[in-house]
């Protein structure tokens, strides 16, 4: 009896081990009320009417030309990414092989792929995409990594129990069939390991019972008869199928041969090891997302700058023309100019009033953009004016260093990298599979017979079962083999040829890396050297616009002869800025290209929930750091008018009446007044337009902004 009982708890403790405890989830509830923070109701799974409705409510018109004017929301560019990465949309993204190239400034707009924010999905198949919004994209790695629980389960422990009665009575022909009519039932129940080497584990236990109902005279026959026995089997592999790293990679568990009922079970389209290879990789391709959102939010932001002042110009330059056509209409009245020279001043005035109109658009277009990708509304009665001051220092990184970042850290070369690998696991897949089928089996039952199931004496079946009288066992091999294995070996030939292919494609990938390095390597040399050119440019256009005018005072010139001037001037100050901007992208796209523009941004990636000491949420720290930086650098801004960064002749003229109908300003709701204060505070797209916070441009033609642009 002891011995039996030693067996049995020895086995209970093995078959302990083996089923171990449940795995938590890797979806909890503290990640579902993180995704319930994105804005999902809480009963979404139960309730049929979440989305037979407009998920958003309606926002006010968006400002047009004629009505363009709001109030101010200054915006730092960490303001714009926390924004952006709690409810942004990723926006285009160009094709370059693997390696997505967003980096596409020209000297014409200085856009990137711009990111539209207005391409609604299509049906694939039988699912809706096109959906380009971040937190769609987080919640894929964790859909992915289910797999990985997914492929674990092969290896969870089986519980199969069976219970059957039956009623036997055929006519009787001879004296035999007595020992088959009757009741009979069975009952079994065990418990069943795959192994992760391959094989099987098991311990069953059996109780049949049979009751006849005319037992035969003359023979000694147990009537009612319990049997109850327990069984300890395992099957392993030996050649196929053996060892814990194939069976790491394959999909499901090899099975059992020996055990009925035992059909292999869990497991995905892949194994565990492949599986947690995926989850990286759709980290990877999480990254990926978050880099080209990250780089349209800086060329946008940027690109709103560089908008901003070229609206500024043209607004200057239309003063300025309004001013010439005026002193002209003067010189026609007093009888010293023509008709045709004050509709040639005219003309520039209106030539500057298209300018302005289109540079507005422009302003209007790319907020409008900014939004989109930051998932603001169209409309919240705020004008978005980055705060933030470009970056002017020359940027000269070390080349080996940026390639050999650009190779380590692009997600694009991760993703390739993490496929070479699957493609070398899958590989190994179709070797095991060549291989012949050879499994060894072992059985040993201890079984006994009573006519009551408990009880004691030695009519209890369980009784006997524990004095272990009666055992059997049996040992032995069984091998399958598919002669030829054609099937196995041109799987494994094309699993060779996908191997060098995903090789092949890693190694482009790189040359393609290294290409869309150096070209933004070069272009942002470029567009540092064309910034000090146009900066230059704009100083000698200033030096010959105050000539012209000290001329024209001195009477020595005409009106006419700074028409020309005027409008080169306001063009060198746009392209300046614009270059400005461009260089301000192309030092983020630098950034991009090496892979390490999420830690340019101080961002990174966590799996799981947030954590504990997190108490405020990015984008209302930066929010309110935003606003604190405004009011102190607002105090330290001059009162009144400052020097005016276009040369003109406001200061030697006497205010003017306001201008006349036919001249009136096009988009603004006033008379245009060209002697109208510029003060720090006043809005860029109304009447009087000032470059951010103040028109003061000093000698290097920086604007006067908040210091906190970073520097690399």
């Amino acid at each position: 009896m002891n011995r039996w009982k030693n067996k049995l708890a020895a086995t209970m403790l093995l078959f302990g081990g083996l089923a171990g405890c449940t795995r938590p989830l890797y979806h909890t509830l503290k990640d579902q009320e993180i995704v319930t923070s994105a804005g999902l109701p809480k009963n979404l799974e139960n309730d049929p009417n979440a989305a037979s409705v407009p998920l958003i409510e309606g926002h006010n018109a968006p400002p047009t030309i004629d009505l363009p004017d709001r109030p101010i929301r200054y915006m730092t560019l960490a303001e714009s990414f926390a924004i952006a990465m709690e409810s942004g949309n990723r926006g285009n993204q160009g094709v370059y092989g693997t390696v997505t190239p967003l980096f596409n400034v020209n000297n014409a707009t200085g856009k990137f792929n711009q990111a539209t924010a207005d391409d609604l999905g299509t049906l694939q198949g039988n699912s809706f995409s096109g959906d380009d919004a971040i937190r769609a994209f987080a919640l894929d790695p964790a859909n992915v990594a289910t797999n990985i629980e997914g492929a674990l389960a092969k290896f969870d422990t089986r519980w199969i129990s069976s219970m059957t009665w039956n009623k036997v009575d055929t006519a009787t022909s001879n004296v035999l069939n007595n020992f088959t009519n009757g009741d009979t039932a069975a009952f079994t129940t065990g418990l069943f390991k795959p192994l992760p080497t391959g094989g099987t584990a098991g311990i069953t236990f059996n109780t049949n019972y049979t009751k006849l109902s005319n037992p035969p005279s003359g023979f000694s026959v147990i009537n009612p008869a319990y049997q109850p026995s327990a069984q300890v089997s395992f099957e392993q592999p030996l050649l196929r199928d053996y060892g814990i790293e194939i069976n790491q990679l394959n999909a499901s568990h090899p099975g059992s041969t020996q055990i009925a009922g035992l059909t292999p079970s869990g497991g995905r389209g892949e194994g565990i090891l492949i599986s947690r290879i995926r989850v990286d990789q759709q980290r990877a391709d999480f990254e990926r997302s978050i880099n080209v959102m990250l780089i349209n939010v800086e060329n946008l932001y940027w690109s709103l700058y560089a908008n901003y002042f070229a609206l500024y110009a043209s607004e200057q330059g239309l003063r300025q023309s309004y001013l010439t056509w005026q002193l002209r209409k003067s010189e026609l009245d007093a009888g010293k100019a023509t008709a045709h020279e004050v509709a040639q001043v005219r003309a520039q005035f209106a030539s500057f009033r298209s300018q302005r109109i289109a540079s507005l658009q422009q302003v209007l277009e790319t907020e409008r953009q900014f939004r989109g990708l930051l998932g603001l509304p169209v409309e919240d009665g705020k004008r978005i004016v980055p705060a933030d001051a470009p970056t002017l220092a020359p940027y000269n990184p070390d080349w080996t260093s940026a390639l050999s970042e650009a190779l380590a850290n692009r997600p694009e070369l991760q993703i390739a990298r993490h496929d070479v690998k699957a493609q070398q696991f899958n590989l190994m897949i179709q070797q095991n599979a060549t291989r012949p089928d050879l499994r060894a089996f072992a059985n040993y039952n201890v079984n006994s017979i009573g006519t009551q199931l408990t009880g004691n004496g030695p009519s209890s079946a369980f009784s006997n079962l524990g004095q272990d009288k009666f055992n059997n066992w049996s040992i032995g091999l069984r091998m399958n083999v598919v002669l030829g294995r054609r099937d196995a070996h041109a799987a494994q030939r094309s699993a060779q040829l996908n191997l060098a292919r995903s090789y092949i494609v890693l190694k482009n990938q790189e040359l393609k890396a290294e290409r869309f390095l150096t070209g933004v390597y070069q272009n942002m040399h470029a567009y540092y050297r064309q910034m000090e050119a146009t900066r230059e440019q704009r100083i000698a256009l200033g030096d010959q616009l105050r000539g012209l005018y000290a001329r024209i005072q001195a009477g020595k010139d005409s009106l006419i002869t700074i028409l020309t001037a005027q409008q080169q001037f306001a063009a060198a100050l746009s392209s300046e800025h614009l270059a400005i901007a461009n260089y301000n992208i192309a030092i983020a796209g630098l950034q991009y290209a090496k892979g390490t523009l999420m830690k340019y941004d101080n961002i990174f990636v966590a799996d799981g929930p947030l954590p504990d000491q997190t108490l405020v949420r990015a984008v209302e720290h930066e929010r309110q750091r935003t606003e604190g930086l405004i009011v102190r650098e607002r105090a330290t801004l001059p009162s009144g008018d400052g020097p005016h960064p276009l040369p003109s002749l406001l200061e030697h003229q006497p205010p003017t009446p306001d201008t006349p109908p036919e001249l009136k300003d096009p988009v603004g709701a006033m008379p245009f007044n060209p002697m109208a204060p510029a003060a720090p505070n006043r809005s860029m797209i109304g009447v009087s337009a000032a470059p951010i916070y103040s028109p003061t441009l000093p000698p290097t033609g920086r604007p006067v902004v908040l210091p906190v642009g970073r520097n690399p």
